[in-house]
């Protein structure tokens, strides 16, 4: 993603609208020539300086008429996000102060030996070299490498196309926009499970409901609220980055549309929409398999030791009452049907807990989802998590202690387990 200096938006004070900066092939073909030329700088840069990289880039784009400076710069970052530079060790100042002190007895330095002048600058590097038993080469590759604009390129992605790159810098300015939302939705039908998992993998606030009087292709329709804060400038600036994050994992998906509040100009709230109209494209890999290690610990506990009759699957129900909506982190399923909803309960903040523990006393009290729901502890809760949650009356089990699966099930099944507590307060 780029930085929110490189964002590039124009804004409608009439209709409150934002606009992110966006290029077209048919309209900016300039660029892909330009581009491609900066990829072949990159691509042929082993060794080089980023700072020599960024000036050569700055000559390709900078002829281009109205391509402005914080276009250039957002270009160079997209093109360190697909390089490889060397990283500084921690001991590059360590080894500037010593190199300096032992040079500073060696003053004046000169290139070629004179009269009056016993050292030359070719002497001093050799005999700091021997006192510090490493090759010059060595101390001048690692003397500035926590210097960013020093860092040396040491690889880059060598498939990646101009038309790749114009590609990623759309999708890079629209994510800008949302580094200062306020509040977002997301209507989604099918792919809706999959968004919801986003948006826990992204740490965001989140709720679902049903839209009832809409149906795309005889699939309920589902609006996911995202929420920040919006107290202060600066904790809506971090939070948005989040925002941002959902974006190339969205643009895989299909039938969906995107609604933001943006904090604008002079501090105005703004409107923002995308929708698969837009024609943006993404390179998103596959995202993370699980949210945490406990679910993966739970899940690849399940597939050594199977239960007989039983499956195990992630994020695959809605639970549905009224508007409302839950999805279970697992759903166990019996091959007569029944179910076992499974919450993991990882770590949770107060107020997240708080709000947790009402969801889940209003969805397990379902005729549907009676008696079959199961918590998942990765150690004995803290006296403050096991309070908020033994109203509930759910059966739980402490992985830790109950690693079988069998066992899993029959906890579901039967009366709440004493978890013991944790000696720890939250």
């Amino acid at each position: 993603m780029i930085r929110s200096e490189h964002a590039i938006a124009s804004y409608d004070f009439h209709q409150r609208l934002v606009v992110p900066d966006r290029l077209r092939r048919q309209t900016d073909g300039v660029y892909l020539t330009a581009v491609a030329r900066c990829l072949e700088r990159y691509r042929g840069g082993k060794g080089r300086i980023r700072k020599e990289l960024h000036a050569e880039v700055e000559e390709c784009l900078g002829a281009i008429a109205g391509c402005t400076p914080r276009r250039v710069a957002a270009f160079c970052k997209l093109l360190d996000d697909a390089s490889e530079f060397a990283q500084a060790s921690g001991k590059a100042a360590t080894l500037r102060r010593r190199v300096f002190s032992l040079a500073s007895g060696m003053h004046p330095l000169v290139t070629e030996q004179a009269a009056g002048f016993e050292t030359t600058l070719q002497a001093a590097r050799q005999a700091i070299a021997a006192q510090l038993n490493v090759s010059w080469e060595e101390i001048e590759d690692q003397l500035f490498a926590d210097v960013i604009e020093l860092q040396k390129l040491r690889g880059f992605d060598q498939d990646l196309q101009p038309a790749d790159l114009l590609a990623r810098y759309n999708v890079a300015q629209t994510q800008a926009v949302l580094y200062r939302a306020t509040r977002v939705w997301i209507e989604a039908s099918s792919q809706a499970p999959y968004l919801i998992r986003q948006a826990k993998l992204a740490g965001l606030m989140h709720r679902v409901s049903r839209l009832a009087s809409k149906h795309r292709q005889g699939t309920s329709v589902y609006r996911l609220t995202l929420d920040g804060p919006t107290s202060n400038l600066r904790e809506t600036t971090r939070y948005g980055v989040r925002f941002a994050k959902m974006i190339p994992a969205l643009l895989t998906c299909q039938n969906w549309q995107l609604d933001a509040e943006i904090l604008g100009v002079g501090n105005r709230l703004f409107r923002f929409h995308l929708s698969p109209a837009d024609g943006l494209t993404s390179s998103a890999t596959a995202p993370p398999d699980f949210d945490s290690e406990l679910e993966k610990r739970i899940a690849e506990t399940w597939y050594k030791h199977p239960v007989e009759g039983w499956t195990l699957a992630r994020d695959q129900d809605f639970l549905v009452q009224g508007q409302q909506i839950y999805t279970p982190d697992f759903v166990l399923t019996h091959r007569d049907g029944a179910k076992i909803y499974v919450e993991v309960v990882g770590y949770w903040t107060p107020e997240y807990l708080r709000e947790k523990q009402q969801r889940l006393q209003q969805f397990s009290a379902l005729p549907q989802a009676k008696d079959r729901w199961l918590l998942m502890f990765d150690r004995p809760p803290t006296a403050t998590k096991k309070a908020a949650l033994e109203p509930l009356s759910i059966p739980a089990v402490v992985v830790a202690k109950v690693k079988e699966p069998t066992a899993w099930i029959a906890a579901a099944l039967a009366k709440p387990l004493d978890l013991g507590t944790s000696k720890r307060s939250d």
